[in-house]
């Protein structure tokens, strides 16, 4: 085959179905993570540049300049984003950056390979690691990639070169890119996109493509694979490359770099004598020699006009085999500087030969002083070449060999354009005057008193010469907007639902005839019972949860307080008056008698309140020893001692009776009395482990004695015994303590005559000698003591909360005692939940109507803390509630009438932008809490985060515990809050409460078959112990902070280094230190507690970090100490199938039953693979319970008798019905006693085959109920049966009653396997024993992996966590435990429209304080954005601008007043620009011609607004794969109803967006000049931006050729210089995209800030994916999956997503045309029903249609709509309708 028909097959059968995923590459995926970036796409993203005049096939020019600081841009790029990578170069790679220009003819080949040699020795000379291979295969690239261990590789794959018009070159290096990429996947590295990615802020957004090991397994792709291989390499050239030696050492007598002597020897060697050739040479050589000289200013110039045959000859012949040459001069010695190369100089140059002759003497005068004697150098060096005649620079010999090409058209000076400054449209508004006055500008129009106080009328970009009140349009109502109603639908913000408007639901708007009393009394009725379910559910919810410890919460009742917060800031108390009306300390909770100095006086009335509580203590202890003798009277009659240990855990689990500290000393005391009992009974007792097992139970029960502090006499002579038997002689743990039970407890013998286990005379020998610890008590407490270990980090009682708080906990207490704001960095389960919850107690407990607003990420985590909160507290108010919820599509109670407000980042972003509640509701904020603040760093919503602080007027608390810069990111906050007036501080805590304890595991290539829980699990499915440290196989020498080891880990970790330590004496003394027998001498006398370990631990970590800094250290250190802690992982090290690992899976959970390991949550980040894998379970488990009923008599005799009882059911209800007959007095009739058959139920899972947890409160009639519930919420039955047998799945496509319901079931303990993506990852309330990441994705990244591993682990429950990694190889697993989270970037928050808002706000509010206070603080900000160099001045030019295109586009007054259209814009923000697009659709009457035939020809009318509208709110790029002629028809699946790529624009919406974005463009140019000249004119633009490398500004060169230069060149104000040297000017570039990228140092442009609509006209080439128009056509999810490659379980969120648009999109034109019709009694379709607990999926019932489009709100057109926006309105009714119903069809 042919190498285009190859390319064909291989993109069909296998690139185009990789299903790339479009990720943020730094937050998501790579974090700190090393990455490679390959050298050659480095090169052909710069040498791509249409700007760049290089290698053009139609220009001469070779501006190398830019094209450097066009790579120096790029990587800065990563650099400046701290990642961690490195530059490689495959010398066979290279075919792609030669063959990849505008065309493949000679010179543009030779200019790329030379470019790509000088680039490549540029980049090798920077700082940044550089690598150069020969292939990507051989030992040398094996050994880099083993040693390496890259993440991923950018690169790129050719796709936008391969056109149906390319020629076989080209074909053949896409070829070799495909198998390049091949090999990389295969080989374990993810390739990403470098051509597509995208620099936002500070993150990097592009398409991953997955690794996959399993590629090479496929035959028939790899046959392929060789085959593209074979004919690319037999149509392209055989590389010819050498290495460098290295930088040359050159004489200094040389004038002139070795290799650039190389190359004029080489030339003149490889080419006869030609004069004029001869003479072109010279010239080259001679603008080489002065390009030192020439200012960089006087370098930007346009192209220069040559003789047409001269043209053709250094195009076609002398430049090919110059730059040739030059090229195997640099690699064969390199550069010892920048070789640095001018095509536009040259010429320039050489045109000065051609068409002006000079005579000898004016060489001088020509070039200056300088450059001749460096002239003179080099012709000292290359005197061989000028004594043969072959080289001269003699002007007169360079004239007479050139004087033949004289050009007729002599360049002429470029025309002088009289620079005409932008002028900005008037803007007045007193608060943004104030702040935008360090940046007033000459260009700005001064509002007269007309414009001061009318708003100009226009439909599109205007300019201020424009007499507006003539131009007509569409929707060019200039109204000013009034915001005081939802962002949803237009209810008021601040009014409650009218009944009065009822009647426009359900009902024809004909008459409008009112309800009648009877339908109100029945709708209140039923709103009632729906508040009433919800209520239930919220309740349920709430008895759920558990506290820290995992006691149920008691409800806290607070008083009312009967004052307001203004009552509070009158009283102005001060932090310390605040602080002495806070609750006086209570006493501490162990019962300690104080000093009689001490005791305080009693009256009366507390002596008699005192002596009836002692006595009710005597009475409780009377009652506790005579139940506690019936329970010794009662096991001493059990036959064995293991009968008894069972009675006595069911005594000690009596929670109640347990509360009794005496009793339960006693019943720990017989616990240990029976655990002696038991070893010496034992018959492996002297076995270590045995020991060890009885010596841990005793010294956990002894400790546990100590600490309640109320043991007798007796009894501490009895443990204290016991422990020096055991070998604890110096232990100190019961020694006498304060007796707090008075003397007649403390002088009571023991309630039962203990074990005796040692003589009275201690002289004699050991009574039983294996009584005893195994080791040397030191190492025995971290071999086997260390989960139970002490872990309060400096933990003292503190009244404020009803726990022993830490130190770092207290200091949280204090700053918030103080009004301070907070950010709280502390991993899971450290204990940071308590801080919310304190300060909502503080805001019920001051006053009756402040609030603290509580942030939640996704919406489980605010149902979770809505439960919370109705659990934990109780207020009556006077009006309003104690909490309300509010998400996007949820609501319950009023958000602005109660205390507590849980929401989502979004809706309090709406919110504190609201101008009606800017003065009602916004004081009254006290705190607001930013639940997993580090969300601020998503690629979506992260710039909302942002926002919230930045206009927070209260203090806020931030609680994280997956931060990778919190000091960084501190910095920057406590910036914000100082700016806002408010003190601030960094609290962080390092240690999880209980260790995570990792494994793997083992499985079968052919699993067996499950026969049930009872049964032992495969022998070969087994789990594998991960030692933290094993990492060191994977090379790495700095380990994360958080690689916490155990004691025990510690233990090994410690032998491994002493193995290693054995060969080298000096290490050997250096860890005898570290011996635990010697290191732990400062504890004698007490228990290790969890700070010795940590202690241990980081000196045992310092000293290793020592020798891994040595030169061998990874053979000599690292790796011989991992492989002596990777026992058993060589059993897990392939890739395993999806097959093979959904076979084992049931295998794996089988054997965490069986060691006590579940509940489970499984992690995979798919959802279809979540579900997948629960039918899986689901479906064997049936399967085997089913073999099982089929095998078993017993069950078999069960099911007939029950039968048989059940076909005698009629016959026992006559004789019931008899009987009633005969004995008609019902208490007479005796009750019938019921049977196993009245509840045997033959379809219920047998627990055999069942996860369900036996031992919970759920009912069988409480589960019939809720699958009842479920089934009517339309869940699907396989979800309903999996529920049975306790196997649930959880993630954001599932019904939302379903979800909930998982939770509840989850903490109750039915459900104990969860099959999750990271819906529970981020703070969710269901702690597990053990978190499993089921299958390897590039969504497992630092940050995930931490927030699914710390939900194991559950504090109260459990002392330690385990962490499973399934199916994934160690090599990866080594990755995740030791990657990085990777810091907190952010995003430029001031969008345009986010200027809008600000100006609505401030108008809205009528200058409302808060609003004032929020904007000016915000403004006055010297870094405003988190990550960002943007300075104050230029976040105000930036706004200043922003203000005169809304200004612009009819959206803002001159006075800042917002104007109608403002709804479509501001509800929209998440979607800019596309919001500020849709408006110029509308006023550009594009909308309106298509909808003009609604009437006439509905369904192409609705298509094409789908079309338009998946354009703006829809945008999913393709890869370039799918972009280019041909490209469609060859990858579409046969008979697929996708179209696959959305059709273009129309050319009516393409000329409208066009012109639109050429104004964007233009005011956007105004604002960088204007900035650049106001600010960066005195600063030179000459510093390449990563070597930091200076170029010349001015010259000492005084010829007359400088002169020239000066003259000709081109002045940029805003444009970087390096640009400019291909001729480019601030008026010249074309797009937004380009001003941005193209902004000289000092002017930061950021595209995504500026509304361009660039990507909307597909100016860069890029196709987008049409999901939404083909979903629209043919309604089919199978199609989409298929053919559109969405993923499944993205596709509901997807449509969801577009739904809600057009529903906001709705919603703005009923503003807008109520506005209009001047009729404010209007409301919207859609109810916002505050009690609706409802599914995600649900929606309110359709309406009647009156008319096709109109709605209940505009049944018909209203007064002043025009026909035209009438028929937009419905048209885009209909059109909402009809995807709504699809959608509907789709989740039904």
């Amino acid at each position: 085959m042919e190498a285009r028909e190859l390319l064909d097959q291989l993109d069909a059968s296998w690139y185009s179905k990789l299903n790339p995923r479009w990720m943020d590459l730094l937050g998501d995926y790579v974090g700190k993570e090393l990455f490679l970036i390959d050298g050659d796409a480095i090169c052909q993203q710069a040498l791509n540049d249409p700007l760049l005049a290089l290698g053009k096939s139609q220009d001469c020019s070779f501006q190398l300049l830019h094209a450097v600081w066009s790579v120096e841009k790029l990587v800065s790029e990563f650099v400046s984003r701290q990642c961690n990578f490195e530059i490689i170069f495959f010398e066979r790679n290279e075919y792609l950056t030669l063959y990849g220009g505008d065309d493949t003819s000679p010179f543009v080949v030779s200019s790329r390979r030379l470019a790509r040699t000088i680039l490549k020795t540029h980049l090798m000379r920077l700082y940044i690691p550089v690598t150069t291979f020969d292939a990507p295969a051989g030992d040398e690239w094996a050994n880099f990639a083993s040693s390496k261990k890259p993440m991923c590789i950018f690169c790129n794959d050719g796709s936008q070169f391969a056109t149906v018009d390319c020629n076989s070159f080209t074909i053949s290096a896409v070829l070799l890119q495909r198998r390049f990429i091949f090999n990389m996947l295969s080989n374990g590295v993810a390739v990403v996109s470098l051509e597509a990615a995208e620099f936002r802020g500070s993150k990097i957004i592009s398409f991953v493509y997955e690794q996959n090991l399993l590629l090479k397994t496929r035959k028939n792709l790899m046959q392929l694979i060789i085959a593209c291989r074979k004919e690319a390499m037999s149509i392209l050239p055989e590389p010819e490359h050498s290495r460098s030696d290295g930088p040359p050492k050159v004489p200094a007598s040389h004038g002139i770099d070795i290799w650039a002597q190389t190359t004029v020897d080489d030339y003149f060697q490889a080419n006869p004598t030609d004069t004029a050739n001869d003479a072109l040479f010279a010239v080259f050589l001679l603008h080489l020699i002065f390009l030192p000289y020439i200012p960089i200013g006087d370098r930007s110039q346009k192209p220069v006009a040559l003789h047409p045959e001269l043209e053709s000859q250094l195009r076609d012949h002398i430049m090919p085999k110059l730059f040739d040459a030059f090229n195997r001069g640099l690699e064969k010695h390199g550069a010892q500087r920048r070789p640095d190369v001018d095509g536009r100089i040259f010429l320039n140059l050489l045109s000065v030969f051609t068409n002006h002759p000079v005579p000898d003497e004016d060489l001088v005068g020509l070039l200056g002083r300088g450059p001749i004697d460096a002239v003179e150098s080099v012709k000292a060096a290359l005197q061989q070449h000028v004594e043969t005649g072959r080289l001269s620079f003699s002007p007169a010999v360079l004239s007479g060999a050139l004087g033949r090409w004289q050009h007729e058209k002599v360049d002429s000076l470029p025309p002088h354009i009289e620079d005409v400054p932008f002028r900005l449209l008037p803007f007045y508004n007193e608060v943004f005057d104030e702040c935008l006055k360090p940046i007033h500008f000459a260009s700005e129009v001064a509002p007269s008193e007309t414009t001061a106080t009318s708003s100009p009328s226009r439909s599109s970009f205007v300019d201020d010469s424009e007499n507006l009140s003539q131009r007509t349009g569409w929707f060019t109502n200039t109204t000013t907007f009034t915001d005081d109603q939802h962002w949803h639908n237009t209810r008021k913000i601040t009014t409650g639902f009218q009944e009065k408007r009822l009647v426009l639901y359900g009902e024809k708007r004909g008459g409008d005839q009112p309800l009648t009393k009877e339908q109100l009394a029945w709708l209140r009725k039923k709103k009632e019972k729906s508040h009433q379910r919800l209520m239930r559910d919220i309740h349920r919810h709430a008895t759920t949860l558990t506290g820290a410890k995992g006691a149920p919460l008691r409800r806290l009742v607070i008083p009312s307080t009967k004052q307001s917060i203004k009552d509070l800031v009158t009283q102005k108390e001060s932090p310390a008056q605040r602080a002495s009306k806070s609750p006086t300390p209570q006493a501490n909770p162990k019962p300690r008698k104080e000093p009689k100095s001490q005791q305080p006086k009693l009256n009366s009335a507390e002596k008699l309140r005192q002596r009836i509580k002692e006595e009710k203590a005597v009475k409780t202890l009377s009652e506790s020893e005579l139940w506690w003798k019936q329970q010794l009277a009662g096991m001493e009659k059990l036959p064995t001692l293991e009968r008894k240990a069972e009675h006595l855990s069911r005594v000690q689990r009596n929670v109640k009776r347990m509360e009794d500290s005496w009793l339960r000393t006693e019943t720990l005391l017989y616990q240990v009395h029976l655990d002696v009992s038991r070893w010496i009974a034992d018959g492996a007792r002297e076995e270590p482990q045995v020991q060890a097992r009885y010596c841990v139970d005793i010294l956990r029960a002894t400790t546990e004695i100590h600490n309640i502090g109320v043991a007798s006499d007796a009894a501490q002579s009895f443990v204290r015994s016991l422990l020096e038997t055991i070998g604890f002689s110096d232990l100190d743990i019961c020694k006498p303590s304060s007796p707090t039970g008075g003397p007649e407890t403390t002088k009571k013998s023991l309630t039962f005559q203990p074990v005796r286990f040692a003589h009275r005379d201690r002289s004699k020998s050991a009574l039983y000698p294996f009584l005893t610890l195994p080791s040397h008590p030191i190492r025995f407490q971290l071999e086997h003591y260390g989960v139970y270990m002490d872990r309060s980090m400096d933990g003292e009682f503190d009244a404020r909360v009803s726990f022993v708080p830490d130190a770092w906990q207290r200091n949280v207490l204090d700053r918030l005692d103080k009004r301070e704001s907070v950010l709280v960095v502390a991993p899971t389960s450290a204990g940071k939940t308590f801080v919310s919850y304190y300060a909502m107690e503080q805001v019920l407990r001051e006053a009756d109507d402040g609030v603290l607003v509580y942030v939640a990420p996704t919406k489980p985590l605010v149902n979770q803390i809505v439960a919370e909160i109705s659990a934990r507290y109780e207020k009556s108010l006077k009006s309003g509630t104690v909490w309300a919820a509010h998400t996007r599509d949820w609501r319950v109670h009023e958000p602005h009438k109660c205390q507590i407000l849980v929401t989502v980042p979004e809706m309090l972003a709406i919110m504190l932008l609201s101008p009606a509640l800017a003065a009602q509701w916004v004081p009254r904020l006290r705190w607001i809490v930013l639940d997993e603040i580090h969300s601020i760093g998503q690629q979506e919503g992260g710039a909302v985060w942002e926002q919230l602080i930045l206009f927070s007027p209260c203090p806020i608390i931030g609680l994280s515990a997956t931060i990778g810069n919190p000091e960084e990111f501190s910095r920057w906050l406590e910036s914000v809050q100082e700016q806002h007036g408010f003190n601030y501080a960094l609290i962080q805590h390092k240690h999880r409460y209980s260790h995570l304890r990792k494994f793997t595991y083992t499985m079968r290539r052919e699993p067996i078959e499950f026969k049930g829980l009872s049964s032992e699990p495969p022998s070969d499915v087994k789990p594998i112990y991960i030692h933290p440290m094993s990492v060191l196989l994977s090379g790495t020498r700095i380990l994360p902070e958080d690689l916490a080891l155990e004691s025990g880990d510690c233990l090994t970790l410690f032998q491994a280094m002493w193995n290693v330590a054995d060969k080298s004496p000096e290490k050997r003394d250096q860890l005898a230190k570290l011996d635990p027998q010697t290191f732990f001498t400062r504890s004698r006398g007490r228990l290790l507690n969890q700070r010795d370990v940590l202690d241990y631990e980081a000196e045992l970590k310092s000293l290793l970090a020592d020798w891994a800094k040595e030169a061998e250290a990874y053979l000599q250190v690292l790796r011989p100490i991992g492989e002596a802690l990777s026992q058993g992982h060589e059993l897990c090290e392939t890739m395993p199938t999806q097959r093979s690992m959904y076979l084992n899976l049931i295998h794996v959970l089988h054997d965490l039953q069986r060691r006590n390991n579940l509940p489970a949550i499984l992690f995979n980040f798919d959802r279809h693979d979540c579900e997948t894998m629960a039918i899986r379970l689901k479906e064997e488990m049936k399967t085997a319970e089913n073999k099982w009923k089929e095998l078993s008599p017993q069950w078999q005799a069960k099911l007939a008798k029950w039968e048989a009882w059940a076909a005698a059911a009629k016959q026992r209800q006559r004789v019931s019905e008899r009987a009633k007959k005969t004995k008609p007095q019902e208490d007479e009739i005796p009750m019938e006693t019921g049977s196993w058959e009245d509840t045997f139920d033959p379809e219920e899972p047998l627990p055999e085959f069942s996860f369900a947890g036996p031992w919970t409160s759920y009912s069988k009639a409480e589960l019939e109920e809720d699958i009842n519930t479920l089934k009517w919420a339309g869940v699907q039955p396989w979800a309903i049966e999996a529920l049975k047998v306790g196997i649930a799945v959880h993630h954001a496509g599932m019904n939302f009653k379903y979800r909930t319901l998982i939770e509840s079931l989850f903490r109750v303990g039915f459900v104990r396997v969860v099959i999750a993506t990271g819906t529970l990852a981020l703070g969710i309330n269901m702690p597990v024993k053990t978190s499993i990441f089921v299958g390897d994705s590039v969504y497992l990244t630092a940050l995930t992996y931490r927030q699914c591993a710390g939900r194991a682990g559950r504090r109260g429950m459990d002392l330690l966590g385990n962490v499973v990694f399934y199916g994934i190889p160690m090599e990866r697993i080594h990755r995740i435990i030791t990657s990085k989270v990777p810091p907190l970037t952010g995003n430029m928050p001031l969008t345009t429209t986010l200027s809008l808002r600000l100006c609505n706000l401030l108008h809205g509010s009528q200058h409302a304080s808060t609003a004032v206070n929020a904007i000016n603080s915000v403004l006055r900000l010297p870094q405003l954005s988190l990550a960002s160099e943007i300075g104050r001045d230029e976040v105000l030019h930036h706004l200043r601008f922003s203000i005169d295109y809304l200004r612009r586009t009819n959206l803002l007054g001159v006075k800042g007043e917002p104007l109608i259209m403002f709804p479509l814009v501001a509800h929209l923000y998440h979607t800019e620009p596309s919001n500020l697009a849709l408006v110029a659709l509308l006023q550009g009457g594009v909308l309106h011609r298509v909808c003009d035939l609604i009437d006439l020809n509905p369904i192409d009318t609705k298509r094409s607004l789908v079309a338009v509208f998946s354009h703006l709110f829809a945008r999913r790029l393709l890869p370039r794969l799918y972009s280019g002629e041909g490209a469609l028809k060859r990858l579409r699946p046969a008979k697929s109803p996708s179209r696959i790529i959305l059709p273009p624009l129309s050319p009516d919406a393409y000329r409208t967006l066009s012109e639109h974005n050429d104004q964007i463009l233009e005011t956007f140019r105004g604002y960088a000049r204007s900035y650049a000249t106001q600010y960066l004119s005195e600063y030179s633009d000459n510093i390449l931006p990563l070597s930091k490398e200076a170029l010349p500004t001015s010259t000492s060169a005084q010829g007359s050729f400088v002169e020239t230069l000066s003259r000709k060149a081109v002045r940029v104000d805003a444009t970087s210089s390096f640009v400019a040297n291909s001729g480019v000017t601030d008026s010249s570039l074309k797009t937004v995209t380009d001003l941005a990228r193209t902004a000289r140092a000092g002017l930061h442009l950021d595209k995504n800030a500026i509304p361009g609509l660039d990507e909307l006209l597909a100016l860069d080439g890029r196709v987008v994916n049409g999901y939404i128009l083909d979903y629209f056509t043919h309604g089919q999810v199978g199609a989409l999956i298929e053919a559109n490659w969405v993923r499944r379980s993205d596709i509901w969120f997807a449509l969801q997503e577009f739904s809600l648009a057009l529903a906001t999109l709705q919603t703005g034109l009923e503003h807008y045309m109520k506005a209009a019709a001047a009729d404010p009694s209007l409301e919207s379709e859609s109810s916002d029903e505050e009690d609706d607990w409802r599914d995600e999926s649900g929606n309110s019932a359709e309406t009647e249609e009156l008319e096709p489009g109109a709605t209940v709100t505009f049944p018909v057109k209203p007064a002043g709509v025009t026909e035209g926006d009438w028929k937009v309105y419905r048209a885009i009714v209909l059109t909402k309708r009809e995807f709504d119903e699809k959608f509907k069809a789709m989740w039904a």
